[in-house]
């Protein structure tokens, strides 16, 4: 790893651990500690839930969703530590090599530094526009988390590669951005049915996302498959021309 590459990873690495810090300066809570330690689970079992980005080394979980779920109705330290445990456990979690303890702070630290900018800019909305604003406050967080989390990775490998910014973010990312907006959708939905009937009742929209996620990782598959059927099929290609 090249010099700028250390410089980049240590920048964001020292903004995380400040995000982090901001959160859990004021330790409050939603005053409702069986709702935190279902999301919390949740959560954790959802960043188990993975698919591998083409191009880059990193995942995306289905985690988002209960992360930006807590925007909506949790507290910043409440919804830090459900971010931070929940990119620890999809670094770690059925890995074929155990990540460096230096990538696991670089993920997390990304994931703070995008929670503490999208939770922030959804207190604004809610301020601006009152109790009328949770669809809009969402809207903005889920769109402000992507793209900033995605910058931030896509800024690591464009750092190592040597490659333009915004090449590998369209490369890797452009495609996962209507994943990412209908676990936005999904997670508004379960904010509007919290506030109607309860979080348990809530909680039973969660599995549409399932859906979601097995629909993305069988189209994740058919892309990995074409490149490697249109590079044998030039090979047999070769080979029947040689033969004639």
């Amino acid at each position: 790893m090249h010099a700028n590459a250390k410089i980049y990873i240590s920048l964001v690495s020292a903004a995380g651990i400040a995000a982090m810090a901001y959160a859990f300066l004021d330790l409050q809570w939603s005053g409702d500690p069986l709702r935190f330690c279902a999301y919390f689970l949740l959560s954790l079992v959802a960043a188990a839930m993975k698919l591998r980005l083409p191009g880059l080394t990193e995942t995306m979980s289905i985690g988002f969703v209960l992360v930006l779920l807590g925007i909506a109705e949790l507290t910043l330290p409440e919804t830090m530590l459900m971010a931070s445990a929940g990119v620890v456990v999809q670094c770690i979690w059925r890995v074929n090599r155990r990540p460096a303890a230096v990538q696991v702070l670089f993920s997390v630290s990304a994931v703070a530094i995008s929670l503490v900018l999208a939770f922030e800019a959804s207190q604004l909305v809610r301020l601006r526009f009152h109790a009328e604003s949770v669809s809009i406050a969402l809207a903005v967080a889920t769109c402000l988390y992507f793209v900033a989390n995605s910058l931030l990775v896509s800024g690591v490998v464009s750092v190592v590669r040597r490659e333009p910014l915004r090449a590998i973010w369209q490369q890797c990312y452009l495609f996962a951005f209507p994943y990412f907006l209908l676990g936005g959708a999904i997670a508004g939905l379960m904010a509007a049915a919290e506030h109607d009937f309860g979080w348990k009742p809530a909680l039973l929209i969660l599995p549409v996302m399932g859906m979601v996620f097995l629909f993305y990782r069988l189209y994740i598959a058919r892309l990995e498959i074409l490149p490697a059927a249109a590079v044998a099929a030039a090979s047999l290609h070769t080979v029947k021309t040689r033969s004639a």
